[in-house]
C-alpha cells in the first residue's frame, strides 16, 4: 500500500495505483483535467484526498477566456471568442464564481449583458459538430475588460470524475463542468468534505429546450454511499442523484445523504428517481434556493423540462417511480429546508404505494 503525492495529475499516467493505496492532490492547485478515478476492492479501498496547507485542490473543466485578445466584435455589443472551446458551452462564469450569464437559444437573441450563444447547442448528446464553432458572448465591451475573469464552461468532459467501486473521495473541490460533476456506478463509495460548484448547463434536446447536469449522479447501480459534509453550489438539475432508464435500473441499498450543505440547484438537491431505494437516508442536511440560479435565467417559468408544465426547482424531487420497491425505504429526516420560491420542499410524482416506503420526520422549514 502506497502514498502518491501528486501536483501534475499527468504524473498518474506513469503509476500503478493499486488497491489501498492513497493518492493526494496538493492543496493549492488548480487541475483543468479530469480526475483520474481507479476502483479498490472492499478490504482495500483507494483513498483520493489532499496534502499540504491552502485551498482545497481544484479540478476544473472550463477553460479560462479571461484575455481580451481571445474577444472580437463582430456587430453592435456581439464578441465572438477566437480561442477554441473543447465542445459545446453550457455556461460561463464571471468574475468571482458570478453564475449570471444567460444562455440564448438563437443567435437574434443576445441583448443582456452576459447573454452568450453557441453554434454547437444539442451536440454533445448526438455527437455531432458544425463545421465551425461559433461562440458569442453580449457586452458593452470587450468581455475580457468588462470582466475580471471568465472561465467557459463546456463540454470539456462530461464528467469531471467517474465513479469506481470502493473508494474514498474526500477534500477535492470538483468546478465548472458542462454537463456532471462524480459520475457512474459504484458500491462502497464514500465522498465527504468536497465541494461541488457551477455544475451542468450544456443543451440535452435542442428542440425541446432543455439543458442537464448533476453534481453527484449514480446511474443505474449504487449500494453503500455515503455522502457527508460537502457542500454544493450553482447546479443546473440535481445536486445528488440517482437515477436510470427505468425497470433497468437497480434499486440502491444503504444509500446516505447526511451533513451537507446545499444551496442554488435548479431541479432539486436530491433526486431519486425510476426505483425507491432500500434503507437510504437524507438527513441533516441543509437545502436552501431550490429553483434558483444560472437554471432559471431567461426562462419563462416554470422552465424547460420532462415534466413542463409542472414546476420545477424543489428540495427534494421523487418522480417516476410507479410501483413500491421490495423491502424500501427512505427516511428525509431532521433536515433544514429554505426557501423554493417557484417548488416545494418535498415534491412527489410517485405511486401511493411507493410514497408509503417513504417516512418524513423532524424536518425544519425556514
Amino acid at each position: 500500500m502506497a502514498t502518491h503525492f501528486i501536483d501534475d495529475v499527468h504524473k498518474l499516467n506513469n503509476l500503478i495505483i493499486a488497491p489501498g493505496d492513497t493518492v493526494l492532490f496538493k492543496r493549492g492547485c488548480t487541475f483543468r483535467s479530469s480526475m483520474p478515478i481507479f476502483a479498490g476492492t472492499e478490504e482495500l479501498p483507494i483513498t483520493y484526498s489532499a496534502f499540504g496547507e491552502g485551498a482545497n485542490p481544484v479540478f476544473m473543466a472550463s477553460t479560462d477566456v479571461s484575455n481580451a485578445k481571445y474577444w472580437e466584435e463582430i456587430s453592435h455589443n456581439i464578441w465572438i471568442c477566437n480561442m477554441e472551446i473543447p465542445g459545446e458551452v453550457g455556461n460561463f462564469v464571471y468574475n468571482s464564481d458570478e453564475c449570471s450569464a444567460t444562455l440564448r437559444w438563437e443567435e437574434n437573441e443576445l441583448s443582456t449583458q452576459g447573454d452568450f450563444w453557441d453554434s454547437r447547442f444539442g451536440s454533445c448528446e448526438k455527437k455531432t459538430h458544425s463545421a465551425k464553432q461559433r461562440v458569442l458572448v453580449y457586452s458593452s465591451q470587450n468581455p475580457g475588460n468588462y470582466y475580471n475573469h471568465i472561465e467557459c464552461v463546456s463540454y470539456n468532459t462530461r464528467i469531471i470524475g467517474r465513479t469506481q467501486s470502493n473508494i474514498i473521495i474526500e477534500n477535492i473541490c470538483f468546478k465548472n463542468s458542462g454537463v456532471h460533476g462524480l459520475a457512474g456506478q459504484g458500491k462502497n463509495v464514500v465522498i465527504r468534505n468536497c465541494s461541488f460548484e457551477n455544475i451542468g448547463g450544456c443543451v440535452w434536446d435542442r428542440n425541446l429546450k432543455i439543458r442537464f447536469g448533476n453534481a453527484v449522479e449514480f446511474w443505474i447501480y449504487g449500494e453503500n454511499i455515503l455522502i457527508e459534509n460537502c457542500t454544493f453550489k450553482n447546479v443546473y438539475d440535481s445536486c445528488v442523484t440517482h437515477q436510470g432508464p427505468g425497470d433497468q435500473t437497480i434499486p440502491t441499498s444503504n444509500f446516505i445523504c447526511r451533513n451537507n450543505t446545499f444551496d442554488t440547484y435548479g431541479m432539486a438537491a436530491f433526486e431519486y428517481r425510476d426505483k425507491l431505494p432500500i434503507n437510504s437516508y437524507f438527513s441533516d442536511n441543509t437545502c436552501v434556493n431550490a429553483g434558483c440560479g444560472f437554471a432559471m435565467l431567461g426562462e419563462d417559468l416554470p422552465r424547460n423540462s420532462e415534466i413542463w408544465p409542472l414546476p420545477m426547482g424543489h428540495h427534494i424531487f421523487l418522480w417516476r417511480i410507479d410501483k413500491p420497491t421490495e423491502g424500501g425505504s427512505l427516511f428525509i429526516e431532521n433536515n433544514t429546508f429554505g426557501s423554493a420560491p417557484v417548488g416545494s420542499a418535498i415534491y412527489s410524482l410517485i405511486s401511493d404505494d411507493a410514497f408509503k416506503q417513504i417516512v418524513i420526520r423532524g424536518n425544519t422549514l425556514l
